[in-house]
């Protein structure tokens, strides 16, 4: 080939590739420039964001209860024996002070007959002494033994009338009687299970609620009740003393209104309670997020992300509270599954209302 065809080619070469590395670096600090500027690798995320305002927040919380009767105690034998009667029937409505089972007592009637012969003894012999303690006749520590005989006497007698009276069982007040585990003829023991009785109404209900609504809850506020898709309206009887240590709960003790007879004691209620409402921020839940250390938001500063510990309080269906970490004016990304950093460029699509 010619030199000078040679030369020319060899400057047509070179003048393509020069073109090549221009047209490269031209589109480089193209891509650099359409991606913020930012590092190696960095992009543009887009996403919504809210407006952290204060608004009214209406909440409730919703729980279990169990259905308890005004009244209710487990009737037991408090002198042992055979019972000689029985007065009840299965199920049967008493009035206080009726009675339900006689234990036989013919030896508790001669206990209380022989120390009633006694202390009549006792009492006679301590008058005597007394007269001849007062006229000097005798010395103050004879006295002082036949006043401590008489005593003993006489406490052995309202011992001996206990006993007896025990030996008769009677309804300690109005309500309904259970099923009798005792009959006729049978010997019973101290504190042997007799039967049930029940006062039903007011019929009240114990539920539990979490420690951070414990300074809520008062007396007097009012409790809605569900059962079998029926509703009860309820108003808050008591509260306990303290926190319960193993499940950091509260218990509280509501009385429903009326009489609803269909309602039996120990079942399951559920129970809504309004709390008052109050000026607090919440943002939407997809604007949160967590990890080890706690839960967090971003925030929009300056077309970047600020990740932002929080505080959560309480969690609605579409808002959730934010104690404390964003204030009044603060704009929250709406981060989802979006790949949003600490410190990354971001652009706003929208603002939600």
């Amino acid at each position: 080939m010619p030199a000078i065809a040679r030369t020319i080619k060899m400057r047509l070469i070179t003048g393509a590739l020069i073109s090549l590395i221009a047209l490269l670096l031209f589109s480089c600090k193209s891509e650099k420039q359409a991606h913020g500027g930012g590092g190696r690798g960095a992009q543009t995320v887009k996403v919504e964001a809210v407006i952290a305002v204060s608004e009214e927040l209406k909440s409730s919380v919703r729980g279990v209860g169990i259905l308890q009767p005004a009244k209710e105690v487990d009737i037991q034998a408090e002198m042992a024996g055979k019972i000689q009667v029985v007065y009840f029937k299965d199920g049967q409505n008493v009035r206080s002070g009726e009675p339900l089972v006689k234990i036989e007592d013919a030896n508790l009637r001669a206990i209380m007959s022989r120390v009633s012969s006694k202390l009549s003894l006792a009492r006679s012999i301590a008058n005597r002494k007394k007269q001849q303690f007062e006229a000097g006749a005798i010395s103050s520590q004879e006295w002082e033994a036949v006043w401590a005989d008489f005593k003993v006497t006489e406490a052995d007698s309202v011992e001996a009338a206990v006993n007896l009276r025990k030996t008769l069982i009677q309804a300690p007040f109005e309500g309904k009687l259970g099923i009798s585990k005792v009959t006729i003829g049978k010997h019973i023991s101290i504190n042997d299970y007799i039967v049930k009785i029940v006062q039903k109404y007011p019929l009240k209900v114990d539920f539990s609620v979490a420690d951070k609504y414990a300074s809520v809850l008062k007396p007097g506020m009012e409790v809605e009740f569900i059962r079998n898709a029926v509703s009860y309206k309820a108003v808050i009887e008591a509260l306990e003393n303290a926190l319960d240590g193993s499940t950091r709960t509260l218990l509280a003790r509501a009385v429903i209104q009326g009489q609803p007879e269909e309602l039996v004691p120990g079942a399951p209620l559920e129970f809504a309670l309004n709390l008052p409402s109050k000026e607090t921020l919440t943002v939407p839940p997809e604007a949160i997020g967590s990890d080890a250390l706690g839960s967090n938001v971003y925030l929009y500063k300056g077309g970047k992300a600020k990740l932002t510990r929080i505080n959560l309080g309480v969690r609605l269906v579409d808002r959730v509270e934010v104690l404390s970490g964003i204030s009044v004016g603060d704009t929250v990304l709406c981060v989802g599954a979006s790949p949003v950093r600490n410190g990354g460029s971001v652009e706003i699509s929208r603002i939600r209302n």
